[in-house]
C-alpha cells in the first residue's frame, strides 16, 4: 500500500460529510467510498484512515424502538 498521509484522510472524511451533507454516513458505506478513493485498504487496521476517523469522529449505533441495533454510523464530532 502507498505512503498515505494521516491529513489526506481528514480532508477525505470531511469532504465526504460536505458533499453528502449529511448527519451521519453507514459505516460500511464509508469504508466502500475510503476503499474506492484509494485512501484504505481492506482489511488492514491501525492505518492513517482508522486515526483519521478517531480523531475526527463519534461511532453512533441506530436502534429501533425496541433498542435493536438496525445500523452503526460514523458522525462527524
Amino acid at each position: 500500500m502507498k505512503n498515505i498521509k494521516v491529513e489526506w484522510c481528514m480532508n477525505f472524511i470531511k469532504k465526504t460529510f460536505e458533499k453528502k451533507q449529511c448527519r451521519g454516513i453507514e459505516v460500511g458505506c464509508f469504508w466502500d467510498m475510503a476503499e474506492r478513493s484509494g485512501l484504505w485498504e481492506r482489511g488492514t487496521y491501525g492505518t492513517p484512515m482508522g486515526k483519521a476517523l478517531e480523531e475526527l469522529t463519534k461511532v453512533e449505533t441506530i436502534s429501533d424502538e425496541n433498542g435493536n441495533c438496525l445500523y452503526t454510523v460514523f458522525r462527524l464530532a
